[in-house]
């Protein structure tokens, strides 16, 4: 089943919208302004279904639930070669460029998710996957959503000396005098 997600930011956090091949809507997500690293599912009916959150602060162990029931949990995020990520209790590998929004999930050597970038209808931004079983819809999306807010939140705040470095000259035309001896 090929699903896309279209990304709208607003005033209290981050929303999702999950929809299928026919632009109907298939699951929201939302992320908790005060909390960014926990990001619940919900279904057409806007009941909960499913949610990634934060399980161990020092140790940054995420928990994925599902239906309260949690059922993978994510231990370590690597930050420097981001590459490969295991998910424990359901036992999946992420591969791939993650950082790009590029990559595939595998389950017992079997791809069961493939995650690609795409624009979208009006030229948004957005991620398509490509699941190969219903059963994992959910998680599937969780994971998707998690790493792509994830991967990509700065952990630092951008240095002002690199756009220093982009303009061409430092000097303001503002500050020169101009003499009108004729």
């Amino acid at each position: 089943m090929n699903l896309y997600i279209r990304k709208a930011d607003l005033i209290s956090g981050s929303i999702m919208v999950v929809s299928n091949q026919n632009k109907e809507t298939v699951f929201i997500a939302s992320r908790d302004k005060n909390d960014p690293f926990q990001i619940q599912l919900f279904n057409r009916l806007n009941q909960k279904i499913a949610e990634i959150k934060l399980k161990n602060s020092f140790l940054r162990i995420f928990s994925i639930e599902k239906e309260g029931k949690e059922i993978a949990t994510i231990n370590a995020i690597p930050m420097l070669d981001v590459k490969y990520i295991h998910l424990g209790i359901i036992n999946w590998n992420i591969v791939g460029n993650l950082p790009l929004s590029e990559y595939h999930v595998k389950k017992n050597r079997e791809v069961i998710m493939e995650v690609t970038p795409t624009i979208l209808s009006l030229g948004n931004q957005g991620l398509q996957l490509k699941i190969k079983n219903i059963e994992d819809l959910e998680v599937g999306t969780l994971i998707a959503i998690f790493l792509d807010k994830y991967i990509k939140m700065p952990g630092l705040q951008p240095d002002d000396k690199l756009t220093e470095l982009q303009s061409k000259s430092k000097l303001s035309f503002l500050n020169f005098k101009i003499n009108k001896k004729c």
